[in-house]
């Protein structure tokens, strides 16, 4: 006799299908397995794309140890930098100041408008670099320096031109650091003051306070140090007996860079801005070409 099951019959398992038998505990279903497995799948090609990219830049790394250390040999020694600053300040007929005797604003000035983490970098303003960078990438090309001040003075020291490559800008790099690793920062701050051009033939401060100001370098006062480290980015375009305009525009920007970094008060950026410009020569001489 035929049996029809009832609602209190107990179903045949064997009946089942092997998805409601998955749901009911007794294996996983089907589909649950396949996105295990491309899980796994996804994982392992991870996996692998770490293990690539950290073999790479191991590999890379290796690699630019090798350059620098290689460029590093065969860069100039620093040892006698020192003495050759001493000589070019004879050659250009100058008197060389020690760095006490120059006025601390002045030094505060070049800083300011400069370099302004002179006293924070070793050689190298990873935050100027990076600002250098990302205006070479805009324009297309290498146009900015990021140079700091004992990249500056690598490069009057031990370079020629104004080439803007990158083995140039490598080199520059691996000088400051030289530079830094020997010398202390008032040291170097002593060097590049002495050997920097001021414009009409004045090679260091001590020239250039007396061409321009008839003063010792313990003299100067703010509005002739803001004049005075503004030449050094264009001693030509700034030149203050030709063209004292540009002068004072500059002069301003570096008086407005020494507020900023709290050397001086806005009072007295403003009276040095109200300050008599350096009296014009007599002559042509300075201004004929």
């Amino acid at each position: 006799m035929s049996h029809h099951p009832t609602l209190h019959d107990e179903p045949d398992t064997a009946e089942i299908p092997s998805v409601a038998r998955s749901l009911a505990g007794n294996e996983p279903p089907a589909r649950n397995r396949w996105c295990d497995g491309i899980t796994w799948a996804r994982g392992q090609v991870r996996s692998r794309w770490v293990r690539r990219v950290v073999l790479g830049w191991v590999i890379l790394m290796v690699l630019a140890t090798g350059v620098l250390a290689f460029a590093w040999q065969h860069t100039p020694t620093t040892a006698d930098l020192a003495t050759w600053v001493r000589q070019q300040v004879v050659v250009h007929h100058g008197q060389y100041a020690p760095l006490s005797t120059i006025a601390p604003i002045m030094r505060n000035a070049l800083i300011a408008v400069e370099d302004e983490r002179f006293y924070q970098h070793h050689g190298i303003d990873t935050l100027g670099l990076l600002r250098a960078a990302w205006d070479d990438l805009r324009a297309g090309k290498l146009v900015e320096g990021g140079s700091t001040l004992t990249g500056q003075l690598a490069k009057n020291a031990y370079l020629q031109g104004d080439d803007h490559t990158v083995p140039r800008k490598l080199e520059d790099l691996l000088l400051a650091i030289k530079i830094e690793h020997r010398y202390p920062k008032g040291k170097i701050l002593e060097m590049y003051l002495n050997l920097v051009y001021f414009g009409n033939g004045a090679y260091g401060i001590s020239a250039a306070a007396h061409l321009y100001f008839g003063v010792a370098p313990s003299q100067l006062n703010i509005a002739q140090s803001a004049i005075l480290a503004g030449l050094v980015q264009a001693p030509s375009y700034y030149n203050p007996l030709c063209y004292p305009a540009n002068t004072r525009d500059r002069q301003s920007e570096v008086l407005t860079r020494m507020v900023a970094d709290g050397y001086i008060t806005s009072t007295e950026a403003t009276r040095a801005r109200q300050a008599p410009m350096p009296p014009m020569p007599p002559h042509d001489a300075y201004c004929s070409g």
